[in-house]
């Protein structure tokens, strides 16, 4: 069950994807996230479609906010580069919080990452 403010964000989400369909509302998308759930996006359809799922790893959990946020674009396939961007951060300090993510989740890789976020691992 999602509560009324996960639901009121999830609205707003997808209203964004429609409105900018080619565009990722990486805001909205990360706000989510910090609500400890899971968000996909699937723009391939007639109309784009949000999914929102309570995050399917507990290793995750020992993450700090900031790299749940690294996690999560990720997961998502983003470059380092793109997420620097994103957050508004150094390169360098992208390989920082991403290593620490594959030290803290004992996983060895950006892909296993990815499985593990969504449930694959």
């Amino acid at each position: 069950m999602v509560d009324p403010q996960t639901r009121r964000q999830v609205k707003s989400l997808l209203a964004s994807v429609r409105e900018h369909p080619t565009e990722l509302p990486i805001g909205d998308v990360l706000e989510l996230a910090r609500r400890n759930v899971h968000v996909t996006i699937d723009r391939e359809g007639p109309e784009p479609v949000v999914f929102v799922s309570p995050r399917p790893d507990p290793r995750f959990d020992a993450l700090t906010k900031r790299e749940y946020e690294v996690a999560t674009l990720v997961a998502a396939g983003f470059t380092n580069q793109q997420i620097a961007e994103a957050l508004f951060i150094s390169l360098g300090t992208v390989k920082d919080h991403v290593h620490a993510i594959l030290t803290k989740t004992e996983l060895s890789s950006r892909a296993a990452v990815a499985a593990a976020w969504y449930g694959r691992a």
